[in-house]
């Protein structure tokens, strides 16, 4: 192999660049990128064992040797410079800023590239003064071997201007012997020379030492960067599939550890608890164009069809092997996790953007829980199927506060952006976040989380969306638990009397004789208010509609915003069975003027005084089987205090299995 300049690189900012991608999987997504942006269909990474090399195969376009030096490793450069903003496939190009082949280098000692590719290179350029010369070697910037330039270099050299005459060889013009040198013989003018080399059944394999640039970075040591990339040229017998092969060696240490981590013991459900490899896989997976993971019958089938919409062009297989089990990655997103439940309509909005400059489509998703893996929470957003940074709120985390703050925990997203956001005006170095003085991005900021400091837009939409059913299902467990408390109320009392007849007690012949009467003597209860505690007329904002048998005790709609209940459920039941009699509860606004309690035995009801002053020194339950057992007791002891007070105590210290 033979040292290559290559041009372009200042060391003073070398150190710098190469610390734009981080973690590693964040640099090595970038030789993904790269096979894309090749018109790559598929991709095959594979690990050694120790984790110290790995390989990346890719079936693309390939390189020339001269598209190798002036763009693959030019700064500042980008495949856009060259090829336009789309591949030969007419894909959109993801690499843009021409630093993807710095993403490595502190991670490794050396980057191996081999590839071909049956393209032809053209320079043009112009001699200014004649007579005068050029040196071929210097102006390709190849060393390349004389028979080669004899070979597969042509020349054609014209006066410049209107008279675009061609100047001959032997005449105008003349090569040395070993033909590395063109001589324009006469003053001819200014002339403009296109060289042209045939690159097809020619490969080479490159070495970038990354080991050596870093150590002359340091030393500013500019002249010493030949050193830096050596080559090797070989002829190809068979053109046959091109492609090219990328082999990153001599991870460094801490790489290789990171990758080799353990899975933590115990229950898992973050990815950063999962192996090293699992947690590098995963971030690869979310961040290079690849399809989506669809699951075959899974949930949330309106979420595919959100995404099917955007239409992004994608590889058909990144494949990455470690061992012996070869694995095909796709992109997972949260919707799509095998536990995930589904997704309510009115908790799924959809992204549609599509404004001058800037189209973008996907959704905002609420959960009904906060979200597992952890790394699922915000909006991943996509610039030509490449994740740009991780998932996030664009900010609207720093207005928020309380309840609609906590609400993030259990929100996701994904957008694709389709058009507007380039990497070069919207993006910083890395793909790692927006400039946000971009108009476009302001844009998608504007759709996404409103403006202002009042958050709106689709997030807000969605937030809003999550703290209704967070407060409907905290008004339903408290309107339920209440009802429920207060049923088991009527049945302590009602498991108490029982008790107190089937064994026989002293008192039982007393609530017998009580159970017989048929008096109406109540005095007052009747006359007052009803106490309302019958189902509320709504529930966290939404109307309550009564109906009988539903499956279970509550249904909410929320697309129709509307709560129905199943009142045949115990909870509302008011009925209170004392041994062989059924009475009916009718809840009064009595005041404190008024009893407790009454019993109308000839209409079977019970009155219950909610008005009376000791509802104020405890809770519904409580109250409600106090004034059962304090009217119970007086009504059966027929004025003998001691026995009302002996029955009452029975009434109210009587355990039930509720309370077991």
């Amino acid at each position: 192999m033979v040292g290559m300049r290559l041009g372009g690189i200042d060391p003073s900012i070398l150190r710098e660049l190469s610390g734009v991608y981080k973690p590693f999987v964040k640099a090595f997504k970038e030789l993904i990128s790269n096979a894309f942006d090749a018109d790559a269909d598929r991709v095959a990474v594979t690990f050694s064992d120790d984790f110290s090399t790995i390989t990346v195969d890719d079936d693309g376009a390939g390189m020339t040797l001269f598209e190798f030096r002036n763009d693959f490793t030019r700064i500042g450069g980008g495949s856009r410079r060259w090829a336009g903003e789309k591949t030969r496939k007419g894909r959109p190009r993801i690499g843009s800023k021409g630093i993807g082949f710095l993403a490595l280098a502190r991670y490794c000692d050396r980057l191996r590239v081999r590839s071909s590719a049956a393209r032809s290179f053209v320079a043009k350029f112009q001699l200014e003064q004649t007579p005068g010369s050029i040196d071929v070697r210097t102006t390709l910037g190849i060393p390349l071997e004389n028979n080669l330039l004899n070979d597969r270099m042509k020349c054609v050299v014209l006066r410049a201007g209107s008279k675009r005459s061609k100047l001959e060889e032997g005449i105008h013009i003349n090569w040395n012997r070993a033909r590395t040198r063109l001589k324009v013989l006469n003053d001819v003018g200014p002339v403009d020379i296109r060289l042209s080399f045939d690159c097809s059944g020619l490969g080479f394999e490159a070495v970038l030492d990354f080991h050596r640039l870093l150590q002359l970075a340091d030393s500013a040591d500019l002249e010493a960067l030949d050193d830096f990339a050596t080559v090797e040229l070989y002829e190809i017998a068979d053109e046959g599939p091109v492609g090219t092969r990328i082999v990153v060696e001599q991870l460094k240490s801490f790489v290789r550890t990171e990758l080799r981590s353990d899975r933590r013991k115990g229950f898992v459900r973050n990815v950063a608890s999962r192996s090293g490899l699992e947690q590098f896989l995963w971030y690869l997976s979310r961040s290079t164009p690849i399809p989506y993971k669809l699951p075959q019958g899974g949930p949330n089938p309106q979420v595919a069809d959100l995404l099917g919409a955007a239409g992004q062009m994608t590889l058909k297989e990144l494949q990455v092997c470690h061992g012996s089990s070869p694995e095909s990655l796709r992109r997972p997103i949260f919707p799509f996790e095998p536990d995930t439940l589904l997704i309510s309509p009115d908790l799924l909005i959809s992204v549609d953007v599509d404004e001058p400059g800037v189209m973008a489509k996907g959704f905002i998703a609420g959960c009904q829980s906060v979200i597992f893996p952890a790394e699922y929470r915000g909006i991943a957003i996509r610039v030509r199927g490449v994740a740009i940074g991780n998932p996030g709120f664009l900010g609207a985390e720093y207005l928020l506060t309380g309840a609609q703050k906590a609400a993030l925990s259990q929100i996701t997203g994904e957008i694709n952006i389709l058009s507007g956001l380039d990497a070069v005006d919207t993006l910083n170095p890395g793909r790692e976040s927006f400039y946000e003085e971009s108009d476009q991005y302001k844009i998608l900021r504007r759709h996404l989380v409103g403006e202002g400091e009042q958050v709106g837009g689709c997030l807000g939409r969605t937030i809003a969306a999550v703290l209704r059913r967070s407060e409907t299902k905290s008004a339903l467990a408290d309107a339920l638990g209440r009802a429920a408390f207060r049923r088991r109320a009527l049945e302590d009392v009602s498991a108490a009397v029982t008790h107190l007849i089937a064994t026989a007690d002293k008192s039982a012949a007393a609530i017998r004789k009580m159970l017989k009467s048929q008096r109406s003597d109540v005095n007052g209860l009747p006359s007052t208010g009803d106490f309302e505690l019958e189902p509320p007329l709504r529930i966290g904002g939404m109307p309550v509609v009564q109906e009988r048998g539903l499956s279970k005790p509550y249904e909410v709609d929320y697309i129709k915003g509307e709560v129905r209940l199943d009142t045949e459920q115990a909870g509302w039941n008011w009925t209170l069975l004392l041994f062989d009699r059924r009475f009916t509860i009718v809840n009064k606004k009595g005041g404190p003027n008024l009893p407790i309690a009454e019993v109308d035995h000839k209409r079977s009801q019970i009155y219950v005084n909610w008005g009376h002053p000791i509802k104020l020194q405890m809770d519904e339950r409580g109250f409600l089987r106090t004034a059962l057992a304090l009217v119970l007791s007086k009504e059966a002891s027929a004025d003998d205090t001691s026995n009302m007070m002996d029955l009452l105590l029975k009434l109210m210290s009587f355990s039930t299995h509720h309370d077991g």
